[in-house]
């Protein structure tokens, strides 16, 4: 009986011993955690709890109530930095022997819930890598993070926001951060990662803005949802901006999707790779006043912008469905815009890549732009246009066919550019085109019937009766039943757009097609020396 007695004694003892050895231990941690990550000389921030809860047992803890502020800002007013709110903060599986021995915090997970972090104006630029990455590292390593419920905004100088989202919810797995890829682009190693946010706002500086509802992505997808590129200002008031014209954009899609995305950094050079990417119900008006001065810099036609991108880019197809695309052009405000339309636009392009990464000593594919669409909503429209990336002479051809074209749909351009409208029929055109960046040729076909032309006075509102007399009589108002082809050679002017380019390929073919060989010759030595002043103009500016 007395040996049990002094059993259960020491038993207690121990039991004892170990509850206030846990206490000791808990109470030393507890006391420990926040001297580390106060204490930390390169740590920039002054970091505050309501409440500490630690686990022992199952090496965890978890920090409630928790704030985050820049050392030496103690008032509002003058705030300037990174500032955070956070409900909870759990980390598992901490590491008491780093703790004690290295005062360093080692876990295998940390849990953030419902952080709302904010990044205020300041004179000095932020960078990931001096003001996030390497404080931490240096006080907290980690092998799993996971962000619920965040909130995130990036504040001007005016406190107005540069950046936000709501509902972030991101996990990364598998980190690695230390001496080596801190220098590197991407200061953290990992294997998986998933990000969930909402209604993400950005603004992308003096003309537009950035919306999205949704961003859904990991490493091998990602997903974005109703994103909006909305100008900041009506049309007269940018193009009063503007010392030269500039094209002015809004923007929308319901989804963008990448479903099998690779990207990363291979030897300091930025890759991203996709099999398919597609763009669902994008509306894409492009506006542009011809009231500034034109932009007489040379522009790159689209394989020369391919290939001097500097980074590792290669999408094997891209899918564009259910599109509306509308181009406008005005030449004054006292008059409409001139605009073309193209509806139920789907197209498919094959082989968008860079020439960075690729073996330039391997024949690589040509990159074919493949699309069917209404033209001014009533009149189909198929198009396909290659080229080759690689080539420098920007070769590339654009063969098109349109059928049942209305006159009265094509009246919202000719009326307020040329002063003219159109009553007929034109029942197909088809053309080969064949350009390079110099020069364009091929064969133009149209095939109509009872055309008649309509000139108006300098207004665009009331009829010149006597000039549409004249033309009526010079225009050859049918094809006799039958698709009449003529052959056109037109020259690129070098600050226009690949479309100016094919627009004056149509409109010589148009030209040729309809009205007496006298008359195209006089039109055509009237526009080659307007050309030639043009490219004097081209010249100069380079």
């Amino acid at each position: 009986m007395k040996a049990l007695k002094i059993t259960l004694i020491v038993l207690l003892s121990i039991l004892l011993l170990l509850a206030i050895g846990s206490l000791g231990m808990s109470w030393y941690v507890s006391k420990k955690l926040p001297e580390i990550i106060r204490g930390e000389k390169d740590f920039p921030y002054n970091f505050s709890y309501e409440k500490l809860d630690i686990d022992l047992l199952s090496g965890s803890f978890i920090i409630k109530n928790a704030y985050l502020a820049p050392k030496g800002k103690l008032k509002d007013a003058m705030k300037e930095g990174a500032f955070a709110e956070v409900k909870s903060i759990k980390v598992s599986h901490f590491s008491l022997w780093t703790l004690l021995r290295k005062n360093h915090i080692k876990v295998d997970e940390v849990i953030i819930d419902s952080a709302d972090v904010v990044l205020y104006h300041r004179k000095k630029k932020y960078n990931t890598q001096d003001d996030f990455v390497k404080p931490f590292k240096n006080t907290i390593t980690t092998s799993a993070l996971v962000i619920r419920n965040g909130k995130f905004r990036l504040l001007d100088s005016l406190q107005n926001p540069t950046l936000k989202a709501s509902k972030i919810n991101f996990e990364l797995t598998n980190i690695k951060i230390d001496s080596a890829t801190v220098q590197k682009d991407l200061p953290v190693r990992y294997r998986d990662y998933s990000l969930k946010c909402d209604s993400l706002f950005y603004d992308a500086g003096k003309y537009y803005t950035i919306t999205a509802d949704r961003i859904a992505t990991t490493d091998s997808n990602f997903t974005l949802e109703n994103f909006r590129m909305k100008p900041k200002h009506n049309r007269i008031r940018f193009t009063r901006m503007q010392p030269k014209e500039l094209d002015q954009f809004n923007l929308s899609a319901q989804k963008i999707s990448i479903p099998d995305l690779d990207w990363g950094y291979k030897r300091d050079t930025l890759y991203v790779h996709a099999p398919q990417m597609t763009l669902d119900k994008v509306y894409a008006n492009i506006y542009r006043s011809k009231e500034p001065a034109d932009d007489y810099s040379r522009k790159k036609l689209y394989s020369e912008m391919l290939r001097s991108l500097k980074f590792d880019l290669d999408v094997k197809k891209l899918n564009i469905n259910n599109t509306i695309i509308e181009y406008e052009e005005q030449l004054t405000f006292s008059r409409p815009a001139a605009k073309v339309g193209f509806s139920k636009f789907d197209a498919e392009i094959s082989n968008i890549y860079s020439m960075t990464g690729r073996d330039k000593s391997k024949k690589l594919p040509a990159t074919v732009i493949d699309v069917k669409c209404l033209f001014m909503k009533t009149s189909p429209l198929r198009v396909t246009w290659s080229f080759n990336i690689p080539e420098k002479s920007d070769a590339f051809t654009i063969m098109g066919h349109l059928q049942d074209i209305d006159s009265e749909k094509i009246d919202p351009v000719t009326r307020p550019l040329m002063n003219a409208s159109t009553d007929g029929n034109i029942k197909e055109v088809k053309f080969t085109f064949n350009g390079n960046t110099r020069n364009g040729k091929g064969t133009f076909a149209i095939n109509y019937d009872d055309l008649k032309v309509d000139i108006y006075k300098k207004d665009g509102k009331k009829e010149n009766k006597l000039m549409s007399t004249v033309g009526n009589m010079l225009v050859k108002n049918d094809s006799d039943r039958q698709l009449k082809e003529t052959y056109v050679n037109v020259d690129r002017i070098q600050h226009k757009s690949v479309f100016n380019f094919l627009w004056r390929f149509t409109e010589q073919g148009l030209k040729q097609s309809v009205l007496p060989k006298t008359v195209v010759k006089i039109a055509d030595n009237k526009k080659e020396k307007k050309d030639k002043k043009e490219k004097a103009k081209t010249k100069g500016k380079k």
